[in-house]
C-alpha cells in the first residue's frame, strides 16, 4: 500500500517540477531528492538501476530506492519507487543487487532511528544561499558532524528478492553482533554482493573505531540468506574515517574496488572534497582473505562525483557515479525547482599501462550527431586538442565555464558557473598537450583527459545559449549534438 501512496504523489507533484537545469541524457528522479546509486543490474534484457531517494522533499529524509529502467543506459523511464520500509524509523539505506535463480536479489542496509523525519513530508525545506570556498570546505571536514534530531540504534544487511520493480523488507541475513570488536556496528553499510565460484561475498563499508579509519568488511556465504564474517580489508588513508559504497569487479586480470571515502584529509592534489570516491586495484585472495594492493587513485577529480557502483550481471566493468557530492548548496533545491540529483554517464573501467582508464560507454554516440556553426548545443560531445598555456571559456548567457592546461595540468574553472560551490580542479599529471572529451549536459560538464586517464565532473546553472572562445593553442575542435537516438 505505501508504494502506490509514494508513487501517486510522485504523479501528482511531477508536473509542478520546474525543469529548467533538467539533463537530458542524464538519469534524474522526476521529483525529490536522490543521492547514491544502488543495485545496478542487468535483468531480462533491460537495466535496472537503483538510487537512494526521497520523493518528500529535496534533502535526504527517510530513504527508499528509487529506480530507473533502461536498454542502453542512456534512455530511460523513471519507475518510482520500488522499496521503501513502512515502519517509522526505518530507512532502506544503500545496497547491492545479483541475479541468482532468475530474481534480482538486492542486499541493502536497514538503517534504524528511534525518532523520524517522516515518510509522509510534502514541501521543500529552503536553504540560505551559501557561497563555499575549498577552503571552508576544509574546515567541515574536521569539524564533528552530528545528525540533528536523530538517535542512529544501528545498521543491518538485509536481502530481499525482486522480479525488479517490488520489493518486500526481505530477511536479515548478518548479524552485527559477530563482527569483530573494533568494527562499529552503528557505521556499517552499503552492502555489495557477488559471486566467486560457489561461494557468495558481501563487501560493507565500515570504520574501525581503534583507528577511526575507514575499512571494508567481507561477508560470505554458501547461500544468499545466511552471511558470515570473513575478513576485512584495510584501513587505508584514502578512506578517510568511513568507508562506503564498495563495490567489486575484475578489470583486465585486475580485482578493482570501487571505494568511496569519508573526511577524508586533503592530500597534494587529492580529495579535496568533504568526500571521495577511489578505485583500489590489486589481487584479492579470497581464500586466504588478503589483498595486495597495487595503488589506489582517487576516481574524479572534479566537485560533483560519489559513490559509485559497477552495473552486476554484464561481462564488462561498467561504473555510474552519483553526479554530485554532499556538504554543497543543491541550486535546484534552492530555486524550488522540487528535485535534486542526477547520475554520471555511465563509464567504462578499463586497465592500461598500470592506471585506470574511464570512458563514456559507446551507446551514447547513436544519439549524437555533427552539427555546424559556432553554437554549442546545450547537450554536447565536444573533442578538442589542448596544447600547454592554451584555454577555451563556454559561454552562456548569464555565467561561463573555463577550461585551461597550464603547468598544473588541465583544470576546470567554476567560478562564474553560478553552481553556489566555488572552485578550479586540476588533474594530477602535467600535459604539454592534452587530448579532452567534453560532455555538456543542460547542467552539468564531464571532462575526460587524455582518453579518460583522469576525468573532471561538476554541475553548473548557466541560461541561454552556448559560445566556444579559445586562447593559444586549441586544435581539432569537433562538436556533436546529443539528442534522440538516431
Amino acid at each position: 500500500m505505501i508504494l502506490e501512496e509514494i508513487n501517486q504523489y510522485i504523479r501528482e507533484k511531477e508536473n509542478k517540477i520546474n525543469n529548467q537545469y533538467r539533463l537530458k541524457y542524464h538519469m534524474s528522479p522526476r521529483v525529490g531528492w536522490m543521492n547514491d546509486p544502488n543495485g545496478l543490474v542487468f535483468y531480462h534484457g533491460q537495466y535496472h538501476l537503483y538510487y537512494q531517494a526521497n520523493p518528500y522533499r529535496t534533502r535526504p529524509g527517510q530513504m527508499m530506492w528509487g529506480h530507473f529502467v533502461s536498454s542502453d543506459l542512456i534512455s530511460f523511464k523513471d519507475e518510482g519507487i520500488a522499496l521503501a520500509l513502512e515502519k517509522e524509523g526505518e530507512n532502506a539505506y544503500s545496497g547491492g543487487a545479483i541475479v541468482d535463480e532468475d530474481k534480482i536479489n538486492i542486499f541493502y542496509t536497514l538503517h534504524l532511528e528511534k525518532q523520524s523525519q517522516g515518510i509522509r513530508y510534502d514541501g521543500d525545506i529552503l536553504e540560505g544561499v551559501e557561497i563555499l570556498t575549498e577552503k571552508e570546505n576544509e574546515k567541515r571536514k574536521t569539524a564533528p558532524r552530528p545528525i540533528e534530531g536523530l538517535d542512529v540504534k544501528c545498521e543491518e544487511v538485509y536481502h530481499s528478492i525482486s522480479d525488479g520493480y517490488s520489493f518486500d523488507k526481505g530477511e536479515l541475513v548478518f548479524d552485527n553482533e559477530s563482527l569483530p570488536i573494533n568494527i562499529s556496528r552503528a557505521d556499517f553499510r552499503d552492502p555489495c554482493p557477488v559471486r566467486i565460484k560457489d561461494t557468495y561475498y558481501i563487501f560493507v563499508g565500515g570504520k574501525d573505531l581503534n583507528t577511526n579509519k575507514g575499512v571494508i568488511i567481507v561477508l560470505k556465504s554458501k547461500n544468499l540468506h545466511r552471511f558470515e564474517y570473513a575478513f576485512l580489508l584495510g584501513p587505508y588513508y584514502e578512506l578517510g574515517d568511513m568507508a562506503e559504497c564498495p563495490s567489486y569487479f575484475k578489470v583486465d586480470d585486475k580485482d578493482v574496488l570501487l571505494v568511496s571515502g569519508s573526511n577524508t584529509v586533503r592530500r597534494d592534489n587529492d580529495f579535496k572534497n568533504i568526500n571521495c570516491s577511489v578505485f583500489i586495484v590489486g589481487d584479492l585472495d579470497f581464500e586466504k582473505g588478503t589483498m595486495k594492493v597495487d595503488f589506489i587513485k582517487e576516481i574524479d577529480k572534479g566537485p560533483s562525483f560519489y559513490a559509485p557502483q559497477f552495473i552486476r550481471n554484464i561481462n564488462k566493468p561498467v561504473m555510474v557515479g552519483w553526479l554530485e557530492m554532499w556538504s554543497k548548496k543543491y541550486p535546484t533545491s534552492i530555486f524550488k525547482h522540487g528535485y535534486v540529483g542526477a547520475f554520471s554517464i555511465p563509464r567504462l573501467i578499463s586497465i592500461k599501462n598500470n592506471d585506470v582508464y574511464q570512458w563514456p560507454i559507446d551507446e551514447l554516440e547513436k544519439y549524437e550527431k555533427e552539427i555546424d556553426g559556432d553554437i554549442i548545443p546545450r547537450t554536447s560531445d565536444i573533442y578538442l586538442e589542448l596544447e600547454k598555456g592554451s584555454s577555451l571559456i563556454l559561454k552562456g548567457g548569464n555565467g561561463s565555464l573555463f577550461i585551461g592546461n597550464d603547468e598544473r595540468g588541465v583544470y576546470f574553472d567554476n567560478r562564474n558557473g553560478n553552481s553556489m560551490y566555488e572552485s578550479i580542479r586540476h588533474t594530477n599529471n602535467q600535459y604539454d598537450h592534452a587530448s579532452l572529451r567534453i560532455l555538456l549536459d543542460t547542467s552539468s560538464i564531464e571532462i575526460f583527459v587524455e582518453n579518460g586517464k583522469e576525468v573532471i565532473s561538476d554541475r553548473f546553472y548557466i541560461d541561454g545559449k552556448w559560445t566556444l572562445e579559445t586562447n593559444g593553442i586549441v586544435k581539432n575542435i569537433k562538436v556533436k549534438e546529443i539528442g534522440d537516438k538516431q
